[in-house]
């Protein structure tokens, strides 16, 4: 299953419709940081909290080389309290896709063998 976001910056004609979705995510995030450190840094720790309680196996993070809010929310995912693991992936330019997919291939190989070890029958 795929879940994909909005960028903040968009807005619905006078409607500030992704205001009232980061407070809801504000919430999750708050244990782990006290406030907004920018980009999507925020919404990228909720996001594992809220994928983790929804029985993700994973969580694949995505972020630009050089977001600095990002590189926080990166350093504080593996020391929450969910057991969830994360694929934390810097793209630039200089990305290949042929080590994307490597990476890739080998975090879903070990989320595998966690279902497997933890026993778990469910698939998505």
């Amino acid at each position: 299953m795929w879940k994909t976001f909005f960028s903040e910056l968009a807005r619905l004609g006078s409607f500030n419709v992704l205001n009232k979705e980061k407070k809801r995510l504000k919430k999750f995030a708050l244990p782990y940081l006290r406030r907004d450190v920018g980009a999507h840094g925020l919404e990228s720790i909720a996001e594992k909290v809220c994928l983790s309680r929804e029985g993700y196996d994973g969580v694949v993070h995505l972020a630009p080389f050089t977001c600095m809010p990002e590189a926080v929310a990166a350093n504080i995912m593996p020391s929450t309290k969910e057991d969830i693991p994360v694929l934390t992936i810097l793209c630039d330019e200089e990305m290949a896709k042929t080590g994307f997919l490597t990476r890739l291939e080998a975090f879903v190989d070990l989320l595998k063998w966690r279902r497997r070890k933890l026993g778990s029958e469910n698939c998505r």
